[in-house]
């Protein structure tokens, strides 16, 4: 181990993250390590592309030769509640380098290590001196063998391999994790201090971690392939199946949908560097039930029955958009050695993809990936979908990515980093099985498009959007449309003073009994039709920030919300609205209106304004506006009429 020093950082908080949070973030990744009378840290990090989990340390703390000599290495988490022994007479991968100082021991599942540190990608890149220098960064660690801690400070400078750094550190700091303050996710490993006590130094992690990835990288030495299983009814015997989209349909864009191509037909017609057939044959070869027969786009099957078609590409492919889209007889899907690492497009991918309930893409690398639109759309036999693996910080398409997906009951997007996403429209449209959907992490300050989003998700109960940033959402029209299971909707954080278009934002969320958007800013709000129609659970409805003043259209505002009995209306500036079409329809519990504001100058259309309102009196009725007061009458004539709501 070789010697520490005491920086120029700080051991006090210096971030409005606070100490006490981070800790109780991270003290399950990082750990203790006492070997005889030497101390030290070490951490549980999530290595990407192998998805390997490694405990973490320098090599001057456990060497190769200890590891070779011992049997067992124990360590403490969460300051000594938890105790872990490492067995090392069991198989597990191990990685050592001297120049680096790194050690790294393979955590198996056995060991129920649960929470780890994630790798901050962009230390994989090239040219990223200049990104984190100056950066502010921090370590845990267990300063003189106790409790851990918090050092505060700045990334001075990359020297090749080395970090230079400002954090303080003492006796036990070596192998402590180095991490981003910005995003919280690890960069480096300290592993010593300097002589004149005027900064430490740590490794870069990129170098440990590519030789890592390279020594364990299941598919680095395996075909780039893509394999599928289709099933062949007796009617397709001796006929020319399509086993591959052809260049000439491209050109001729001959669409999907006849039957043959309803089977698995992997589309690479859209791979842009591909300009012709023989590129294409060039590029791949096909085996099916594991041999290689020659390039075709049609085959001829001899038998009915299960058939695996496997295509391996010679070169890595840029683009897979539409690549599954309408393989509607596709039944399963192995793409554990498919590399996706160059993909920048996977707009459609599995789109229609009907028959597939299972779907393992945990080696998806999607570092480069911009456009995942309609990515699984109408994949509505997948139950379940884990993507926590998924790197999307260069995505900015997510519309209707999860859209129609019925069966999904687990979404885990738990990783999604969402800062360059300008699209969320229908991105979970119609995913009617889902009960739970955990958004915390996302961040949506870049989204301009919300509209649709949440439509028909009728079984969710609860829906967190506490971390929501909408500053730059200009639509959320139908955003809510029928989610009839949610009770409590809490938008007190949404901030909407750029959003244009509210129509149908809450229809049809009939379980919701109260609606606070007091903070809503509506000044530039065009389109109000339907917002809160068929809201008829809600008792109280808290409108008294709302400025209508650019308000052309409220058809249908407040139709079929059947328990409100008082709506506050006084701030309602209707100076430029057109259509008021059964704003107040079918309100039968409303007992008391005020609408002395109004000015209905401009409205043509006020038809059926009131019927249904069966409590509703002249008397409770307030407004001296002579169009109004016409409409009222003609709502004791409508009574019992039968009314297409939305006519």
């Amino acid at each position: 181990m070789k010697s520490e020093s005491k920086t120029l950082g700080s051991l006090v908080p210096v971030n409005i993250l606070g100490t006490e949070k981070i800790l109780d973030q991270m003290k399950n990744c990082t750990c203790k390590i006492k070997l005889g009378n030497r101390n030290a840290t070490g951490f549980f990090c999530k290595i990407p592309i192998i998805n390997m989990i490694f405990l973490m340390t320098n090599f001057y703390v456990i060497t190769e030769e200890y590891l070779n000599e011992n049997k067992e290495i124990t360590i403490s988490l969460n300051d000594d509640k938890k105790v872990l022994v490492i067995d090392l007479t069991k198989e597990r991968k191990k990685y050592f380098s001297k120049e680096y100082d790194v050690t790294a021991i393979e955590i198996k599942e056995k060991d129920k290590i649960n929470e780890y540190l994630e790798v901050d990608e962009n230390i994989l890149k090239d040219g990223i001196e200049k990104y984190y220098k100056q950066k502010s960064i921090y370590i845990l660690h267990y300063l003189n063998g106790k409790n851990i801690n918090v050092s505060y400070g700045i990334l001075n400078k990359i020297e090749k391999y080395d970090i230079i750094h400002i954090c303080s550190t003492d006796n036990g700091s070596s192998g402590s994790p180095i991490l981003n303050l910005e995003n919280n996710k690890i960069i480096g490993i300290h592993k010593q201090g300097s002589n004149n006590f005027n900064y430490n130094k740590g490794t870069l992690l990129k170098y440990p971690l590519n030789d890592i990835i390279k020594k364990y990288n299941k598919n680095e030495n395996k075909n780039n392939a893509i394999i599928g299983e289709i099933n062949i009814n007796e009617d397709d015997i001796d006929k020319d199946i399509q086993i591959i989209s052809s260049f000439e349909n491209y050109k001729r864009n001959i669409p999907l949908g006849f039957k043959n191509l309803e089977m698995f037909v992997p589309d690479i017609k859209n791979e842009d560097k591909y300009k012709n057939e023989k590129e294409i044959k060039e590029n791949i070869d096909i085996k099916i039930n594991e041999k290689i027969i020659e390039f075709t786009y049609n085959y001829k099957f001899k038998k009915e029955g299960k058939y695996k078609i496997e295509y391996i590409f010679k070169n890595n492919l840029t683009n897979t958009c539409f690549m599954f889209e309408n393989c509607k007889s596709l039944i399963s899907l192995n793409l554990s050695n498919f590399n996706t690492q160059n993909i920048t497009n996977m707009l459609c991918m599995f789109g229609d993809c009907h028959s597939l309930n299972n779907l393992n893409l945990s080696n998806f690398n999607t570092q480069n990936v911009t456009n995942m639109f309609c990515m699984f759309s109408c994949c509505n036999s997948l139950n379940n979908l884990n993507l926590s693996n998924f790197n999307t910080q260069n995505v900015t398409n997510m519309s209707y990515m999860f859209c129609k997906c019925r069966s999904l009951t687990n979404l885990n997007l738990s990783n999604f980093n969402n800062q360059n996403i300008t699209n969320m429209s229908y991105m979970f449209e119609n995913c009617n099985s889902l009960t739970n959907l955990n958004l915390s992490n996302f961040n949506t300050q870049n989204v301009t498009n919300m509209s649709h989003m949440f439509e028909n998700c009728n079984s969710l109960t609860n829906l967190n959007l506490s971390n929501f940033n909408t500053q730059n959402v200009i639509n959320m029209s139908y955003m809510f449309e029928n989610c009839k299971s949610l009770i409590n909707l809490n938008l007190s954080n949404f901030n909407t003073q750029n959003i244009t278009n509210m129509s149908y934002m809450f229809v049809g969320c009939n379980s919701l009994t109260n609606l606070n958007l007091s903070n809503f800013n509506t000044q530039n709000v065009t389109n109000m039709s339907y917002m809160f129609c068929r809201c008829n659970s809600l008792t109280y409805l808290n409108l008294s920030n709302f400025n209508t003043q650019n308000v052309t259209n409220m058809k249908g505002i407040f139709l079929d919300c059947q328990s409100l009995s008082n709506i506050n209306l006084s701030n309602f500036n209707t100076q430029n609205v057109t259509n008021m079409y059964k704003m107040f329809c079918q309100c039968n519990s409303l007992t008391y209106l005020n609408l002395s504001n109004f000015n209905t100058q401009n409205v043509t259309n006020m038809k059926y304004m009131f019927v249904g309102c069966k409590s509703l009196t002249k008397e409770n009725l307030i407004t001296k506006d002579n169009k109004i007061l016409k409409e009222l009458e003609s709502k004791f004539i409508s009574l019992g009429k039968n009314l297409n709501l939305f006519d």
